[in-house]
């Protein structure tokens, strides 16, 4: 039997969150308003013995990933499987003049019809990444995995082999902040959320446990 604890880190507030403007695969660095999040996420988990870290490669998740590492000899390794959601044509656009669009194209669950992908796309890319990782991983490794807020979501269905609506009932109390900090196991290719995304400050309070 074999066990890998993963931990998944949002990445920190960025220019373009600050700015309203619509992030998935187009990138921008985090700001400096939301580096004590970071800081605080570091903190909480210094004790934590990460054998392993995997990254989207977007830069805001791998800056990320290097905030909560600091001072650990522990490799960053990319992956592109675990990129945030391709919005399409309303990528890195401000949200104030594409929210119908957003919108309509979350309700469908397809971005496929301005350029995007589907939400089976990145579920497909979400059980193929962790399939992965675990697989990458010895029994017992604990790793830090640095991500994005809609691909947690669409990971959050896969693995747990939910709907739409089992999904956002079960982020509905928690939401998905900016370096929120989620535990997921895998035994065997089983997968089950310890916890859904928690604060730093949350985290410390419960360990880590609902």
């Amino acid at each position: 039997m074999k066990t890998v604890v993963f931990y998944y880190v949002r990445h920190g507030k960025t220019e373009f969150n600050k700015q309203g403007i619509m992030q998935g695969q187009v990138d921008s660095p985090l700001v400096k308003e939301g580096l004590p999040v970071l800081e605080r996420d570091a903190f909480v988990l210094k004790d934590v013995p990460f054998q392993r870290c995997f990254s989207s490669p977007l830069y805001r998740a791998v800056n990320t990933a290097e905030i909560i590492l600091k001072d650990r000899n522990i490799p960053i390794e990319p992956l592109d499987d675990l990129i945030e959601m391709n919005f399409g044509d309303i990528d890195g656009k401000p949200h104030k003049d594409h929210k119908w669009t957003m919108l309509l194209m979350h309700a469908i669950d397809n971005f496929h019809f301005i350029h995007g992908e589907s939400a089976s796309d990145v579920r497909k890319r979400a059980g193929k990444a962790f399939k992965y990782m675990y697989d990458q991983c010895n029994d017992g490794d604990h790793v830090l995995v640095a991500g994005h807020g809609s691909f947690y979501m669409y990971m959050l269905e896969e693995l747990m082999h939910q709907n739409r609506m089992q999904a956002l009932m079960s982020l509905k109390p928690y939401g998905i902040p900016n370096g929120f900090i989620s535990v997921i196991t895998c035994t065997d290719g089983e997968y089950k959320i310890v916890s859904y995304p928690q604060t730093a400050e949350e985290f410390d309070q419960s360990k880590g446990i609902l």
